[in-house]
């Protein structure tokens, strides 16, 4: 079995795609992966780990512990959901989130859309 699968599923491609929500979120926020750190009560070095789907133990990519999610979430303010990829449909082997550039571009557009009406909400 290849490094980057876990079971039948290929970690690294959902990997992948919760460090691009991650990074992406983060950005358009505003917010350094230092300020996300300290608000999350994280290392600096984590969030970049976590963004670019990198471990430092072998397989060495990425698999955020649930807590951890949730402190990134409570950090940048965003439901915890929008962190992870491919929530509205069945799991598949691999991540549809990269499955192209196309692909990318339309959930960084949905992301963009949710923090804009996340913004005009007075409630949120």
């Amino acid at each position: 079995m290849p490094a980057r699968e876990r079971g039948s599923l290929d970690w690294g491609t959902y990997g992948d795609s919760f460090g691009h929500r991650l990074s992406f979120i983060r950005g358009q926020r505003g917010l350094s992966q230092e300020e996300v750190a300290h608000r999350s009560g994280m290392h600096r070095n984590q969030v970049s780990n976590l963004e670019r789907n990198h471990s430092n133990r072998d397989p060495y990519i990425a698999d955020p512990q649930l807590s951890t999610i949730y402190r990134l979430a409570l950090a940048l303010s965003v439901p915890p959901a929008w962190l992870l990829p491919d929530i509205d449909r069945p799991v598949q082997r691999r991540s549809p989130e990269q499955a192209s550039n196309k692909a990318v571009s339309v959930v960084e557009a949905k992301l963009e859309r949710l923090l804009a009406d996340q913004a005009d909400d007075p409630t949120g």
